[in-house]
């Protein structure tokens, strides 16, 4: 009975180290973003860095220019966003839950005509009438967000998750297994995975 107790035990005890691991990666995420969104050149080689990545995400997407994307997560440097533009000239959606990240993320894309940015929350959002979800792995509480994206999907809508490959639940395992039709590795231990609803 005891070996029970320490093996739960153990597993609480992984995760809350796994937790307040992400928080702490997540802070330090918000501060490099802070910093190099005041330093073009670093926000300059902050996106060519990540422009690989976000091109095999649109490609195991299959984007079209019709399609409207959000984007949760969208953080003050809005690589992304503005890769999905250059490369599909969809309108696209950013939010961030981060008034700091927004206004810096406005300036970021100031004359860009399909880029539209919000402060919002992931966690409540109502993305229904959005083709193609993509969701960042820095977003606080990636297992609340997945819940709401896909309680709000629409028929043969997509998600894009991103997330660190140590990042995970048993929710979003199950999700993964459930919905997820491509998987990308991506930079420094991160992974993409397409998810639709069968």
């Amino acid at each position: 009975m005891s070996s029970i107790k320490e093996s739960l035990y153990d597993v609480d005890t992984i995760h809350q180290r796994k937790t307040m691991f992400k928080k702490l990666l997540d802070q330090l995420y918000n501060i490099y973003e802070n910093i190099f969104t005041n330093i073009s050149f670093f926000s300059f080689l902050y996106m060519k860095f990540h422009e690989p990545s976000v091109k095999k995400e649109i490609n195991m997407t299959d984007i079209k220019q019709s399609d409207k994307i959000l984007h949760i997560g969208c953080g003050a440097i809005p690589y992304s966003l503005i890769i999905f533009s250059k490369e599909t000239h969809t309108q696209i959606t950013g939010i961030d839950n981060q008034p700091r990240s927004i206004a810096h993320a406005k300036k970021f894309i100031a004359n860009d005509k399909n880029i539209h940015i919000e402060q919002a929350s992931g966690e409540t959002y109502d993305g229904s009438s959005f083709d193609i979800i993509f969701i960042s792995y820095g977003v606080g509480d990636i297992e609340a967000v997945l819940k709401n994206t896909l309680q709000h999907l629409k028929n043969n809508g997509k998600i894009i998750l991103r997330k660190p490959m140590t990042e995970t639940t048993e929710y979003i395992d199950s999700v993964i297994r459930k919905y997820s039709v491509k998987k990308l590795k991506l930079l420094l231990s991160q992974e993409s995975f397409l998810i639709m609803k069968k």
